[in-house]
């Protein structure tokens, strides 16, 4: 079984600002990374005719799924983490407090009126859990926060450690690809 995880194109957004949940649109270079992401796609022989597509119902995943297939299911659980109060500010607009809290309780601490990495780990694995069932290769498109949730599930490597590791890697576009065999987890491709 291979899991391949797509993560959104560029947005209209500054550097820095979090955005988690908030459904923002695609950038003005959405038709020109549709271009490259199409050729990727097909260099790993993905048939998106005929592999099981799964989309965030955010914008930004629904507009990029649409063009690569018509046939896709959309799962809320696999959206962006829930920044709560934290959603469209700057960085440096948050305490230091609150951002050290973060820091030193990556996966218990909860953003006001959002939620934890725990919360948010938690409905990533349900997903997954609910389409080993198939038994069947997926292309999921979802963001950057989820892929690496969702890889840090799969391989067993810790959370935080995956986010500090990989979190520059998955860039808007790229691709990954974890392959199941029997009880052996393969990560095959880290935000190529």
């Amino acid at each position: 079984m291979k899991l391949f995880f797509l993560r959104h194109t560029s947005l209209n957004v500054e550097i820095d600002v979090f955005y988690g949940q908030t459904d923002l649109d695609v950038s003005d270079r959405f038709e020109e990374e549709v271009k490259l992401i199409k050729k990727k796609i097909k260099n790993f022989n993905i048939d998106t005719n005929y592999i099981k597509v799964y989309s965030s119902p955010l914008k930004r995943c629904i507009k990029l799924t649409n063009k690569l297939t018509k046939n896709y299911i959309v799962d809320e659980r696999i959206k962006e983490m829930n920044l709560g109060d934290w959603e469209m500010k700057k960085m440096s607009s948050i305490s230091k407090k609150e951002k050290l809290d973060w820091e030193n309780n990556l996966l218990s601490f909860k953003i006001p009126n959002g939620e934890s990495n725990n919360e948010f780990l938690k409905r990533l694995k349900s997903f997954l859990e609910d389409i080993f069932k198939f038994n069947e290769d997926a292309l999921i498109v979802c963001h950057a926060g989820s892929i690496n949730g969702m890889l840090s599930l799969l391989t067993k490597e810790p959370f935080d450690k995956m986010v500090k590791n990989y979190w520059e890697l998955i860039k808007h576009g790229s691709l990954s690809l974890i392959e199941l065999k029997n009880e052996l987890i393969i990560t095959k491709i880290i935000g190529k």
